[in-house]
């Protein structure tokens, strides 16, 4: 009896370990009503966000703006919580369930559009998140914010182990012209269209906006490793 309770128990807690999975939280896509006024707010966190958005502290809530940029390095052990575009999507290794992402950091002043999420066309460069789970579900080129612990920094690109992450897909978040010292990395440059010399901010974003902005999602959504 108890070599089968114990057979049991370990059968439990492997299923546990291999079921664990970093929780994920996707913003529904609705279709966006034009209006004749645009309103500002404060960015606030959803439910099950809001225990991790709390740990934060106070010079990590807003990372960056128009006025002052910030530096995602140099934050070995640190907790944080960053913006940023899907670039690049692991492959689980065998017998793994995580993978990684790499992001193109983008700025957050704390404000966003009412309607509309929105952070700024600029950033600090790329960093990876290591996130538990199937990253299948993570779609080429959405908006993510990751909550978690700068691990370690390899050639310039911090990696963050991620505890939370929650994903604004294509027609749930926007860009802003406004912003502070660009050092985002110039390959990702090269598929702005509106770069070279548009307006960058949408307030009703379509699916042509976002391929003129951040290129084809068929372009990415690969192994990291491939796309740097």
């Amino acid at each position: 009896m108890r070599h089968t309770v114990l057979i049991l128990l370990i059968v439990l807690i492997s299923g546990g370990i291999r079921g664990a999975q970093t929780p994920i939280d996707f913003q529904p896509v609705k279709k966006l009503e034009r209006g004749n006024s645009l309103g500002t707010c404060n960015y606030t966190p959803i439910d099950k966000e809001k225990p991790f958005y709390a740990k934060l502290g106070s010079g990590e809530r807003e990372t960056g703006s128009f006025m002052e940029a910030y530096d995602i390095h140099g934050k070995k052990g640190k907790y944080v919580s960053w913006y940023g575009i899907v670039r690049g999507i692991s492959r689980a290794k065998p017998g793994e369930e995580k993978f990684t992402l790499l992001l193109e950091h983008k700025y957050f002043d704390g404000m966003t559009d009412c309607h509309i999420m929105m952070v700024s066309q600029s950033g600090s460069g790329d960093f990876e998140a290591t996130v538990e789970g199937n990253g299948e579900s993570i779609p080429a080129l959405a908006l993510v914010r990751v909550y978690g612990t700068v691990l370690e920094e390899k050639d310039k690109i911090p990696e963050i182990s991620v505890v939370y992450i929650r994903v604004w897909p294509w027609l749930t978040f926007t860009l802003t012209d406004l912003d502070a010292e660009d050092r985002t990395n110039p390959r990702w440059l090269t598929y702005c269209k509106r770069c070279k010399g548009g307006r960058i901010y949408d307030p009703y974003p379509t699916e042509m906006y976002y391929r003129e902005v951040l290129g084809d999602p068929k372009d990415f959504g690969v192994h990291p490793e491939e796309t740097k």
